[in-house]
C-alpha cells in the first residue's frame, strides 16, 4: 500500500462525526521497496506524527471536543493512536468547557474511546472552575461521558473532594462520586500542606459543577478540627443536601452533634452547617447534654468559632434538683456561662425557691448547679420553709407563710 492510500484511510467519516488529523510532519518507518521485502503476515508499521490535532463534531455540526498531541503513533489495522503529552477541549454549545491534560493517551476506534493516563488534570474553564486530578480517565465521547478510575480527586479555591470513582456528564456538568467521598475544606484559601478545619465523610454523591449542588447520601461524619488536627465538634447524620459556593450543607436528621472536649452531646432533626461563618443550625425542637446539664429549646444556633450556643425561644436548662425556663439562652460550653432573658424562671426542690426575673446570668458550676445574678433587674423570689413537726400534729398548719423576696 501506498503512503498516500494509507493517509487516504486515515481519514475517517463515522455517525456524521469527522476525526481529521492535520500532519505537519509524517515519518513512515520502513519505506515501499523494504516493505514489500516482509513477510505478508507481518503487521504494518504504525504511522509517527510530529505533531497530531484530531477534532470531533456532532451530529448537529457543533464541535464536541478537540484532542492534540506533539507526538503520536498510529496503528492502522487496529484503528489506534498513541500519543504524548496530550492536550483536548471539551466544546458545550460551541463554547470551550474542559480542558484536558495528561501525559499519555490512547484513542481507540478512531475516537469511539480515549483513555488518558498519568498526571490526569479535567480543568473546568468556567462556573466554579473546578480542577479534577486523578491517574487514569475513560473518556466516552459518544455518551459524552468521563471516568476518572484511579484517584479522583476535585478541587476549588478553598475545597477538595476525594473519592474512589467519579463520573463527570459532559452536557449537564454533573459529577456522580462513588464512595466514599470526603469534602475537605480550609477557613482560608486551599493550602495543602496546612490541615483542613473541616473534615465531611459521606456515601456515594452528585456534585453540580455549574451552580455548586450537593447532594449525599449517607452515613454522614463531619468533624471541625483544631490547628492540630484535634476534633472540636463531631455531627453525624442521615445524609444531607448543600451548596459549595454559597459553602453550607444541610444534614438530614436525625442528628447528633458531639463535643468531645466537653462531653457534649446534642441530638436534632434537620441541622444547617453554614462553612464560611461556621455555625451549626436548626429550625426544630432538640435536645443537648453537657456534663449533668439537660438543654432543651425549640431551635438553635451554635457558633462554633465561640464555643457558643443560641437559644432563641423555648429554652430550658434542666439540673438535678434544678431547672431554668426562658424566652432566649446563650450558653458558652466552654466557660459554662448562661445568659437568660424574657420571663426567666429559676425552680429549685431545695425549699421549693422560686426566683423569678427578666433577665438572670450566671454559669453552671463544676458539679453541676446553677448559680445566677440579675445585677440592676427586678427579681422576685419565693422560698417554702418547712418546720419540724417532731410532736405536732401532722395535719396542724405551718404558722409563717412562704416567704417573698
Amino acid at each position: 500500500m501506498t503512503f498516500a492510500e494509507r493517509f487516504n484511510h486515515f481519514r475517517l467519516l463515522k455517525s456524521s462525526t469527522w476525526i481529521t488529523p492535520v500532519i505537519l510532519s509524517v515519518l513512515v518507518l520502513g519505506c515501499a521497496s523494504s516493505t514489500e521485502n516482509r513477510s505478508k503476515t507481518a503487521a504494518p508499521l504504525p504511522f509517527v506524527f510530529r505533531k497530531l490535532e484530531l477534532e470531533q463534531k456532532k451530529s448537529s455540526g457543533d464541535i464536541d471536543w478537540k484532542l492534540s498531541s506533539p507526538e503520536a503513533r498510529y496503528e492502522l489495522t487496529r484503528r489506534l493512536v498513541r500519543a504524548k503529552r496530550p492536550v483536548g477541549v471539551l466544546y458545550s454549545k460551541n463554547k470551550p468547557s474542559f480542558e484536558i491534560k495528561a501525559d499519555f493517551a490512547v484513542v481507540i476506534n478512531d475516537g469511539e474511546q480515549i483513555m488518558l493516563e498519568g498526571d490526569v488534570q479535567l480543568q473546568q474553564i468556567n462556573g466554579q472552575k473546578i480542577l479534577i486530578k486523578g491517574e487514569r480517565l475513560r473518556w466516552e465521547p459518544e455518551l459524552s461521558r468521563l471516568i476518572m478510575e484511579q484517584q479522583p480527586r476535585a478541587f476549588d479555591d478553598r475545597s477538595r473532594i476525594t473519592a474512589t470513582l467519579a463520573i463527570l456528564l459532559q452536557d449537564t456538568n454533573s459529577l456522580t462520586l462513588s464512595g466514599p467521598v470526603q469534602l475537605d475544606r480550609w477557613q482560608d484559601k486551599l493550602a495543602l500542606t496546612v490541615k483542613p478545619d473541616t473534615a465531611v465523610r459521606t456515601g456515594n454523591a452528585t456534585w453540580n459543577l455549574e451552580n455548586g449542588s450537593l447532594k449525599a447520601n449517607g452515613p454522614v461524619l463531619g468533624q471541625r478540627r483544631d490547628q492540630e488536627g484535634v476534633v472540636l465538634e463531631q455531627l453525624e447524620g442521615r445524609e444531607l443536601t448543600g451548596n459549595t459556593q454559597k459553602g453550607l450543607i444541610t444534614v438530614k436528621s436525625p442528628v447528633i452533634v458531639t463535643m468531645p472536649k466537653n462531653k457534649g452531646l446534642l441530638r436534632a432533626k434537620d441541622t444547617s452547617w453554614n462553612f464560611r461563618k461556621q455555625t451549626l443550625s436548626s429550625n426544630d425542637p432538640f435536645e443537648g447534654l453537657i456534663n449533668q446539664t439537660q438543654i432543651n429549646g425549640e431551635s438553635f444556633l451554635a457558633e462554633l468559632n465561640q464555643s457558643t450556643v443560641v437559644i432563641p425561644e423555648g429554652c430550658r436548662i434542666q439540673q438535678p434538683g434544678e431547672q431554668l425556663q426562658a424566652s432566649q439562652c446563650r450558653w458558652n460550653w466552654e466557660t459554662d456561662e448562661v445568659l437568660a432573658t424574657g420571663g426567666v424562671r429559676v425552680e429549685r426542690e431545695s425549699n421549693n425557691q422560686i426566683t423569678e426575673a427578666e433577665t438572670l446570668s450566671g454559669s453552671v458550676g463544676d458539679e453541676g448547679s446553677l448559680t445566677f445574678t440579675a445585677p440592676g433587674n427586678k427579681v422576685r423570689s419565693q422560698v417554702t420553709i418547712e418546720e419540724e413537726t417532731n410532736d405536732r400534729d401532722p395535719n396542724t398548719q405551718p404558722s409563717q407563710p412562704p416567704v417573698l423576696f
